[in-house]
C-alpha cells in the first residue's frame, strides 16, 4: 500500500491518481471527512488525521510500503518560518522507525540552508531530514507552479494588471502541478535503487509577459504586467495578508530566485503541459465561479 500526503491539493492528488491508474493500493491522508468519499469512488482509503498526530500518522506509515511527502503550506498570516517546520518535524517523526521501502520528498527549485526564506530553507531541510532515515528516497525538485498566477485572476478581470514580483522579461522555469504529481508517482513507483534528486521544468521557459499574454488568450481581455520592483516586495506581500515575519521570508526567497542563486538543473525532466495548455484548463473555472 502506498501513503500519499497532500492529496487534496493539485501535486499529491495527481501523485494518488497516477498510483491508482498503475494498479497500485493508495491511502491518501487527509485532514476532511468531507474529501474522503470522492477518494472511497476510486478505490482508494482515506486515512483523516492531522498530520502533526504523530502517532496517528505513524499507525498509516506502518501499514504501507512506500510513501509520497508533501509539507503542507503554511497561512501566510501566520509565522510561516516556524508554523512550517513544525509540520515537517511531525512527518519526519512519524517516519522515525517504520521500515519503508521507498520515500519521495516533494521540494522545490532554489532548496538550500536558510532560516528565513520561505519554502527553499523548510524544504531543505525537509530533504536533509528525510535523507537521515535511512530510507531510500527520492526528492522532487519542482520549478515555478503554474497554478501561481492563477491568485491574480480576480485583479486581472478587475482591472487587466498582473502584477509581479518576477521581472517580467525574464524568462522563468515553469511547471504544471499534474506533471509534478505524475512524475513523483512514477519515481515513487519505480525500482528501490532509483534514489537521487530530481528536477522538473515545464516543455519551455516563460516570462512574467508571455503569462500576461496567455491570460489575456484565455479571458479575451488586454492584460499588462506591473512589475513589482525589489523595494516594494515587502509591501506587496503585506499587502496580500502576509504577516510581517512572512512578508521577510517571502521577499528573501524572491531576492534568492530571482538573482539566480541557486543550483541549475543540467538536465531538468521536462513536463509535457505548456503554460497555454494549463490555463486554458485552469482559468475558466476561476472566472466561472
Amino acid at each position: 500500500m502506498y501513503v500519499v500526503l497532500g492529496a487534496g491539493g493539485h501535486v499529491g492528488a495527481a501523485v494518488a491518481n497516477t498510483l491508482l491508474a498503475l494498479g497500485h493500493s493508495v491511502t491518501v491522508v487527509t485532514r476532511s471527512a468531507a474529501k474522503t468519499a470522492a477518494w472511497q469512488h476510486k478505490n482508494a482509503a482515506a486515512a483523516v488525521l492531522d498530520i502533526h498526530n504523530t502517532q496517528a500518522l505513524k499507525t498509516v506509515f506502518k501499514h504501507a510500503k512506500r510513501a509520497f511527502l508533501l509539507n503542507p503550506p503554511a497561512a501566510v498570516g501566520g509565522n510561516t518560518d516556524v508554523l512550517e517546520r513544525q509540520s515537517v518535524h511531525a512527518i519526519l517523526s512519524a517516519l522515525r522507525g517504520v521500515a519503508l521501502e521507498k520515500i519521495v520528498v516533494q521540494s522545490t527549485y532554489g532548496a538550500q540552508a536558510g532560516a528565513h526564506c520561505a519554502d527553499l530553507g523548510v524544504l531543505y531541510e525537509f530533504e536533509q531530514g528525510a535523507q537521515q532515515l535511512g530510507i531510500p528516497l527520492c526528492c522532487v525538485r519542482a520549478a515555478y507552479y503554474m497554478s501561481n498566477w492563477c491568485a491574480a485572476v480576480p485583479q486581472v478581470l478587475a482591472n487587466g494588471v498582473l502584477s509581479s514580483v518576477l521581472p517580467a522579461t525574464v524568462p522563468v522555469a515553469m511547471v504544471a502541478p499534474h506533471d509534478v504529481g505524475q512524475f513523483a508517482a512514477h519515481l515513487l513507483a519505480a525500482p528501490v535503487e532509483q534514489v537521487g534528486t530530481y528536477f522538473i521544468e515545464g516543455p519551455k521557459r516563460y516570462t512574467p509577459a508571455e503569462v500576461a499574454h496567455n491570460m489575456e488568450q484565455v479571458l479575451g481581455r488586454s492584460v499588462q504586467v506591473n512589475e513589482v520592483p525589489p523595494e516594494a516586495w515587502l509591501s506587496y506581500y503585506r499587502s496580500h495578508g502576509f504577516s510581517e515575519q512572512a512578508a521577510h521570508s517571502y521577499a528573501h526567497m524572491t531576492e534568492i530566485f530571482v538573482a539566480n542563486r541557486y543550483a541549475q538543473p543540467d538536465a531538468p525532466h521536462k513536463g509535457a503541459t505548456s503554460l497555454m495548455h494549463y490555463m486554458r484548463a485552469a482559468l475558466p473555472p476561476l472566472v466561472a465561479g
